[in-house]
């Protein structure tokens, strides 16, 4: 707006733990929290892509990377000590821990036995819950959603949000996003408005299958009020 090219330093989000930025196997992946110069440092893809799903919800504070250290003890009475992958600050104040595994990368149960330990003795020193989160709750289509809502949280226009949802809202059955984005009469600043009245929790994609990708064909309707 000034005409000038504006710079600011980035700045590593708050973690117990700091990593290497290599190991033998893989490169480590960097990305600043939306909306600050917090940047957090993931140890895989999954990792980030659980990260982008919890900032696209509204409900979530905050979030940070390689939290710990946690004692936990083994069943030959060893202590132990091990990092959460992520930790999740919810708006009501509940604090979560998570350890983020791909489905199947836990077969011989390690981890399990590591979380339970923590519930039994560790946890109500860090947080209200833990739990480990794999692929089968964050797929691919929820990685997709929540990039597309971070993307139109950027370019939002809030009298565009209100038309597109007055236009939803007078339609008795779920239509298919091209067509109300259609009626909305601009393509763009039509999905725009249609990401963020989902990231809102104002519009639902009505489909079966969780795990099948929102496309322009897809079906939605304006959330039903309780």
């Amino acid at each position: 707006m000034l005409g000038k090219t504006l710079y600011y330093d980035m700045i590593a989000a708050p973690s117990a733990r700091r990593v290497a930025m290599k190991s033998s196997a893989s490169c480590r992946i960097l990305m600043c929290a939306p909306g600050t110069n917090q940047y957090l440092v993931f140890e895989s893809l999954f990792e980030r892509d659980c990260a982008v799903v919890f900032w696209s919800m509204k409900t979530v504070r905050s979030v940070t990377a390689q939290y710990g250290p946690i004692e936990w003890t083994d069943a030959d009475g060893v202590i132990h000590e091990h990092y959460a992958d992520l930790r999740v600050e919810y708006e009501n104040g509940e604090v979560v821990l998570y350890c983020v595994r791909p489905i199947g990368r836990d077969r011989r149960g390690v981890l399990k036995a590591v979380v339970k330990s923590i519930r039994n003795h560790e946890l109500k020193y860090h947080a209200h819950r833990i739990e480990i989160l794999t692929d089968r709750v964050v797929t691919k289509a929820a990685v997709y959603r929540a990039r597309e809502i971070l993307s139109a949280r950027r370019l939002m226009n809030s009298p565009d949000c209100v038309r597109l949802l007055e236009l939803l809202r007078a339609k008795t059955n779920p239509v298919r996003a091209f067509e109300i984005v259609g009626e909305f009469g601009d393509e763009g600043r039509g999905m725009i408005a249609l990401w963020n009245l989902m990231g809102d929790g104002l519009v639902e994609h009505v489909v079966k299958d969780t795990s099948l990708t929102f496309e322009a064909v897809s079906f939605v309707r304006a959330a039903r009020v309780n």
